[in-house]
This record gives C-alpha cells, structure tokens and sequence, in this order.
C-alpha cells in the first residue's frame, strides 16, 4: 500500500510539472517576437545610420514593451516569405509602399531613407538623365522595391538576386554599370567592402527615390504578430519624450536635427490616426 501511495504521489508530482511546464510555454513564446533583419545586421547597425538607429529605437521601444526580439537574418527576398507564411511575426527594414500596405502593418516611421542610384567613381556619368536605360546594366536587391522602381524608370537590363554582396563585387568588376540601393545602405558596403576604406567609394548619380521612414511590417491577417507591433508602437509612442530615447540618438551626428525629425515624422503619424 505504501509503495501504491509513493507510486501515485510521484505520478501526480510529474503531472504537476509537466503542466506546469506547457502553462509557461506560451507565456514564454507570446513574449518572444520573431523578426527578420538583414544579413549581417550587426555591421549594418555599425556603418548605417538609418538602419542602426532605426533598429536601436525598436529595440527600446520592444524592451519597454516587454518582448525578446528572436533575430533572424535573411535576405529580403526570404523575409517576404517568411512573413507571409506565418513564419516569423515580423520583418525589420522595410519600406511603406502601396502594394505591400495591401496586406502588412507597419510599425510607425523610424528614421528616414531614401533609395538612389550609384556607380563607381570614374563614371562619367554623374544626372540620371545622362544614364544609357537600354544598354546599363543595373543591379538590385532581389523582391526590393529598388527592384520594381528600377523597372518603372525603364532599365532594360536589371539583375537581381538575394545576395547583396555579390551586387557590389559586380560593380567593382565592371560586369554592372550601376547599383540601386538605400541611400544610408551604400555606407555599409563602402566601410566593410572598399580596400581603400573611404566613404566615398561611390558616386550617387540620381535624386532620392521614395524618401520615407524606415519600417517593421507584420502580416494584417496574423492577429498575434499585428497585437505585438501595436503594442511595441505605444511604447515608442510612449517614449518619445524621454531622456533614455533621446540618448540613442545621441550615438549619431546631428543628433538634434535627426530626432526633430523623427519626432515631426511621429507626430504626423499620429495624426492620421486621431
């Protein structure tokens, strides 16, 4: 009888935990935000200031929020899937567009960016205007927006893929005439790619396209991933006066002008919704 009452006692101590353990779990994974960065994020938030400060302020406003953000790096092409298919509850970095406000939610505006064409140096080449559209070779992240503008603005002979490093060793190898990117993006291939380690290891050849803030999307229809980017959304709203916001910006030149800017975009942002 004795060992009956241990066997049970030990049984109902194993049930206890192991419902214990499955109550925690969605606990744990409803705090957890899955979101996709891009490839080597760490030297992006190094050498781009619109990409580092951006990530540094929804990095606050998640901690705030309370989340652990779960990175995974990809590129943009697998990003777009991955949200899509339910796989990640966001995607950091991305552009407002028309086409995708169609079936994402976007994060309020973080810092600003605008997409622009580049060449090297020695091109002679310095107005779009001047830029031959049916026999230039342009390369482009591949599903980016950069991709469909190049296609709107009549370039015959666009190559895009999913490696962005490939794009740049095509250009410095004259195998692409120019390339279509992010304005502040150009910093990061000129700091981690250029032997000659110079800022100025392209030549920007066209206006800003596109100029808007940079964004967190998640998919509209996935409830969960869409309650997680409102709450991380009133917590930057939240923010957005303090001392400890206003010190991330700091870490960046022309720090005033840049979180004026930010708090405008914001401002406007709410509002829209008021």
């Amino acid at each position: 009888m004795c060992r009956l009452k241990s066997r049970l006692s030990w049984s109902l101590l194993l049930l206890s935990l192991v419902s214990l353990l499955a109550s925690a779990l969605p606990a744990f994974a409803n705090n957890t935000v899955s979101i996709t960065v891009f490839e080597d994020h760490k030297r992006y938030v190094e050498a781009s200031e619109s990409y580092g400060l951006s990530w540094k302020l929804l990095e606050l406003a998640a901690q705030h929020a309370k989340y652990q953000l779960e990175l995974q790096p990809s590129s943009w092409r697998a990003s777009m899937k991955r949200v899509k298919d339910g796989k990640v509850d966001m995607v950091f970095g991305a552009l407002k567009t028309a086409e995708r406000e169609k079936w994402a939610s976007f994060s309020l505006p973080l810092i600003a960016e605008g997409s622009a064409i580049f060449t090297q140096p020695n091109n002679p080449v310095t107005h779009f205007d001047d830029i031959d559209l049916e026999n230039s070779a342009i390369g482009v992240s591949a599903s980016s927006l950069q991709e469909t503008l190049a296609k709107e603005l009549g370039f015959k002979n666009i190559y895009s893929t999913v490696r962005r490093p490939q794009l740049y060793d095509m250009l410095k190898g004259n195998r692409l005439d120019y390339l279509f990117f992010g304005t502040s993006i150009i910093n990061y291939y000129c700091v981690n790619y250029n032997k000659a380690a110079t800022p100025k290891c392209m030549k920007q050849v066209s206006e800003e396209f596109h100029p808007s803030g940079v964004h967190t999307l998640a998919l509209s229809n996935n409830s969960a991933a869409v309650d997680k980017l409102n709450q991380i959304n009133q917590a930057l709203v939240a923010l957005r006066h303090s001392k400890e916001l206003k010190a991330v910006f700091k870490q960046y030149a022309n720090s005033d002008s840049l979180y004026k800017a930010w708090l405008k975009s914001v401002d406007a942002w709410l509002a829209e919704r008021n």
